[in-house]
């Protein structure tokens, strides 16, 4: 009874701590609890989009490092994304890929 949703990936640049650019690519898919919640992804992919180019930009390298990043990085793009669905709400977000260059 799981519907997975998976968006295509982002890449954005993010800031180190001595200002140089460096870039984010994250692929990630969503585990929906019903096909009813799945819907609801497509037609809100310009707002979720929006809300991951303003969060992920603020991130630096670091905050993504190590799997305590990688948790926090899950909970705070799945905090968003039932934000902007609500009150549906997505169950899991999954890292199907995570590149920092």
């Amino acid at each position: 009874g799981v519907i997975y949703v998976t968006p295509p990936a982002i890449v954005v640049n993010i800031q180190t701590a001595d200002g140089r650019t460096s870039y984010l690519k994250l692929k990630v898919t969503y585990e929906c609890p019903d096909q009813e919640t799945a819907d609801l992804i497509a037609p809100n992919a310009p707002r979720i989009q929006d809300m991951y180019q303003m969060f992920l930009r603020e991130l630096r390298p670091e905050d993504v490092n190590g799997s305590q990043g990688s948790y926090q990085l899950k909970q705070e793009i799945l905090r968003r994304v039932n934000l902007v669905i609500a009150p549906a709400k997505v169950s899991n977000v999954l890292i199907e890929d995570m590149l920092v260059t």
